[in-house]
Order: structure tokens, then C-alpha cells, then sequence
């Protein structure tokens, strides 16, 4: 926007930084974890950030459907070599790619996982049992998330209402439930998305771009 002030711009840029320095501490802690042998000499500030920063541009180019999650990034890299090499793993175009292929997957799995849910209550239902019933009464195998779908597609806003609280508490802990929602029950999830944003703040601002490049 050539018309934003400098000082907006400024701290546009500062508020990038920070979510940077948060993403790297992130990416540092996972890797650390899953590489422990990682050298001395290879953790260097500048290879967290530089990671920190691939992630980043995976999740502007497709917001909605790559998220923000550092530990996720690091577990969707191979362990190839014998000795850790985070320059190489975390920092280069084919690390945001197989990212993205694993968000694709574990949503795939997701959507699985909630059409079982959602069948078994089909079931239960079709069997004579009252919809208030099945949803309302404890069953491991159908999620808050699941119960709330089914008692959508009916129509029964009402009954859906009793397991918002949960099924945001369910996207907070899953962001890609999201995803696996928007695959099975089109239109505006906006009052669980209200909801769920209140539960914990968002960690990357909803406009603007990164002022920064690995190019």
C-alpha cells in the first residue's frame, strides 16, 4: 500500500520479526529434539531463521491451508544423513514442499477418521435411535467435531450450538481440522472460527505480507 504511513509499515515489518523470532525458537526446539547429535557449529541463529522464513512463505502462499506449525514443518523432514545438517533440511524450497504434502495427507486421514464418526451416528439413527440421543450421550468413537457436523447437516443448528465450545477446543488443538471441516460441511464455519481465534491468539497477523525474502 504506497499510501500507508512509515511508521504502519515499520511496524508491520517489527510484528514479522517477532513471529519470525517465535517460528526459529520453535524450529530450533523441534529439531533439537528429533536431532539431538545436531553440532554446535550447525545451530547457528541464522539457520533457525532462514527456516523459519521457508515456513512462513509456504503458509502466505496458501494461508487458509498451510498453517503456521513449526514442530509439524520439522517432523515432515527425512532423516537421510548420519549427520544432522539443518541447512539443508529446513531451508531449502523442498522442505516447504513436503510440508505441504504432509498437511495433504494428515488432512486426507482426517477427513477419514470424521466420515467414520460421522457414519457410526448415521447408524445409531437410522436404527430408531432420537438424534438428541446419540449425540448427547458419551461415545469415544464420534468426536465433538463429528457430533457437530451431524447435527448441521440435519439442521439442528440448535443441538450443534452444544458442542461448539469443544469443537473449537478441537480445531485450537488440530488447526487442520479446519480443512477436513470445510471438505464435509460446506459453507461459513465462521462463529467456531470466532471462537476458536478467542481460545488462543492467532500467531501471524491476518493481512500483509513479509517484508523479507530468502531470494
Amino acid at each position: 500500500m504506497e499510501d500507508e504511513p512509515q511508521s504502519l509499515r515499520s511496524s508491520r515489518v517489527l510484528a514479522t520479526q517477532e513471529i519470525l523470532d517465535k517460528l526459529a525458537d520453535r524450529i530450533e526446539r523441534a529439531y533439537g529434539l528429533r536431532r539431538p547429535q545436531c553440532w554446535l557449529g550447525c545451530s547457528t541463529r541464522r539457520v533457525w531463521f532462514a527456516a523459519a522464513l521457508r515456513l512462513w512463505e509456504a503458509h502466505s502462499k496458501d494461508p487458509l491451508h498451510v498453517p503456521l506449525d513449526a514442530e509439524l514443518f520439522v517432523a515432515s523432514q527425512p532423516v537421510l544423513a548420519a549427520f544432522p545438517d539443518p541447512w539443508t533440511e529446513l531451508t531449502q524450497p523442498e522442505a516447504a514442499c513436503r510440508y505441504r504434502c504432509r498437511v495433504r495427507r494428515i488432512v486426507r486421514q482426517l477427513v477419514r477418521e470424521l466420515k467414520a464418526e460421522i457414519g457410526r451416528a448415521r447408524r445409531l439413527i437410522r436404527r430408531g435411535r432420537d438424534m438428541e440421543t446419540v449425540l448427547c450421550t458419551s461415545d469415544e468413537r464420534i468426536s465433538a467435531l463429528g457430533r457437530y457436523i451431524v447435527a448441521q447437516r440435519a439442521g439442528r443448528g440448535d443441538l450443534a450450538s452444544r458442542f461448539a465450545n469443544s469443537t473449537a477446543a478441537q480445531y485450537r488443538a488440530c488447526p487442520l481440522y479446519r480443512r477436513a471441516t470445510a471438505a464435509l460441511l460446506p459453507g461459513s464455519l465462521d462463529p467456531i472460527e470466532r471462537l476458536a481465534c478467542s481460545m488462543q491468539p492467532p500467531l501471524a497477523p491476518a493481512a500483509g505480507k513479509i517484508a523479507l525474502s530468502l531470494n
